[in-house]
């Protein structure tokens, strides 16, 4: 007994030390070098929208395509830690750290300790995961909010406390107001709870007494909260469909692309494919011998299913019967599910050396990315292409940006409004000139192909003369500074 003890103790020093270091590790990855690359478009967005007042704010986010959550925490936060590059994406590398801690809490809640420290050591690892909690993004916040939802419906159906019944209700709120893709692994998790809850009461005759009841209830309350702003989103989607979308559609290259990205291996994809089909396999063959002993970790098992690829099937099925609406960083929530389901099958298969060399194997296999996210890995250069336009304009010159949208960026840059200007949405690169009378002998062509890029060119500078200031960015173009022509 004594000795039984002392293992149980020893066991327990190792798993909370083992945690730690997977913490800390963790945090590293993603604190380090936050300021490494610039801020690009869509984290210049979340400055610009959180840079006013609260009212100003949910009435930018109101006119976008995704929920206020994030742009609410920059809101908070900006006041005490400033909006430098580093304080922006702060936010975002403590979520990503807190979803590793989560994922190690849901894994122990639907198997064991072992299984928890083998998903949050994946998720540490993971450059997809790193990359997305180093954004001053929502990314992060979906993934973490996710999780503790997650971890709070299977709480309340093991045991509905009302604890857990009100984080339940409170993780699902968050989890709604961080992206609308939540509402992908919403409904499909919502649905599983609402199946067993139907089960229960057939079955007891009673609506009380069920823990399906009562998640479904604590979750009707958290899509009672969402609703205001369900509503937003709904008259977005009718303007985003009459005016088409940028992402593609998702063919087999698509999504070959996608589980890279996802991944960073495609190798080590089909590797933890094949793990999670085995837990799958294993369960629902105990599940048929002994229906009785299996029954919790059946229903463990539908809700990891319904929360990891409810978003994905949903996504899908929308994108190739309406609009494409399938992309990678929109599944970061669902992305420690899968971790997990492929976890329990390393974990179920009770050799004690698996799960390290399931650590060793995907460290291996997604070295090369996890090494260029963390070294090479950019977003366009909007620090640099400033500096280049600072360091050869003339006091009273001013710029003109092609095209407007990426307005935000070049804002909180140069960090003087009036020093240049956003040509219209509709106007065509042909149509480009410079008012050099009022000062315009700049023109930064961003994100255009290269006919626009082209035209722009032609239209305000020099034949065949090399542009003053060409850095990274999308499309052909990149980010393209081109001086204006004397004579115009």
């Amino acid at each position: 007994m004594l000795q039984t003890d002392k293992r149980r103790e020893t066991g327990s020093v190792f798993n909370s030390l083992s945690l730690a270091a997977v913490l800390l590790i963790s945090a590293a990855l993603r604190f380090v070098n936050l300021d490494r690359t610039s801020l690009w478009y869509d984290e210049a967005v979340s400055w610009s929208q959180s840079n006013g007042s609260f009212s100003e704010l949910l009435t930018a986010v109101s006119a976008d395509n995704y929920p206020p959550l994030h742009n609410i925490i920059l809101w908070l936060t900006m006041p005490f830690l400033g909006d430098s590059e580093i304080a922006l994406r702060v936010p975002s590398a403590i979520l990503g750290t807190i979803a590793v801690w989560l994922t190690y809490l849901v894994g122990r809640s639907i198997g064991s300790q072992r299984l928890g420290l083998l998903a949050a050591a994946l998720l540490c690892f993971s450059p997809f995961h790193i990359w997305y909690s180093t954004e001053a993004r929502m990314y992060a916040l979906l993934a973490t909010c996710g999780l503790g939802f997650l971890l709070s419906v299977l709480n309340v159906l093991k045991q509905p406390s009302r604890k857990w019944l009100v984080l339940l209700t409170i993780f699902g709120a968050l989890f709604l107001y961080s992206h609308i893709y939540a509402l992908l692994a919403f409904a499909p998790v919502g649905l599983t709870c609402a199946a067993y809850a139907l089960r229960d009461v057939i079955k007891n005759r009673s609506l009380t007494g069920s823990p399906a009841v009562a998640a479904c209830i604590a979750m009707g309350a958290s899509a009672i909260t969402f609703f205001p702003w369900l509503l937003i989103l709904a008259g977005r989607a009718r303007s985003v469909a009459a005016d088409g979308f940028w992402i593609a559609f998702p063919d087999l290259n698509f999504l070959k692309n996608m589980a890279f990205a996802i991944s960073g291996s495609l190798e080590l994809i089909i590797l933890l494919l094949g793990f999670a089909a085995i837990f799958l396999v294993k369960l629902i063959y105990e599940t048929a011998i002994r229906s009785g002993n299996a029954t919790r970790s059946s229903q463990n098992l539908a809700i990891l299913l319904a929360y990891t690829f409810g978003p994905l099937m949903l996504a899908y099925v929308y994108s190739v019967l309406v609009q494409p609406i399938l992309f990678d960083r929109y599944l970061i929530a669902a992305w420690p599910g899968f971790l997990l389901l492929a976890s329990a099958g390393a974990c179920s298969l009770q050799i004690r050396l698996l799960p390290p060399a399931l650590i060793a194997a995907s460290l291996i296999l997604s070295y090369s990315e996890l090494s260029f996210t963390l070294t090479d890995k950019i977003r366009p250069e909007w620090r640099e292409i400033v500096q280049d336009y600072r360091e050869q304009k003339m006091p009273n010159d001013k710029l003109v940006l092609y095209k407007g949208f990426a307005a935000p960026a070049l804002e909180y840059y140069l960090r003087e409004p009036s020093a240049f200007k956003a040509t219209e949405k509709s106007m065509q690169p042909a149509e480009l000139s410079l008012d050099t009378e009022s000062g315009e002998r700049w023109l930064l062509v961003v994100h255009s192909n290269a006919a626009e890029t082209e035209a722009a060119t032609r239209a305000v500078s020099n034949k065949d003369k090399p542009p003053a200031a060409q850095r990274f960015g999308w499309g052909a173009s990149g980010l393209r500074l081109l001086k204006g022509r004397t004579d115009q």
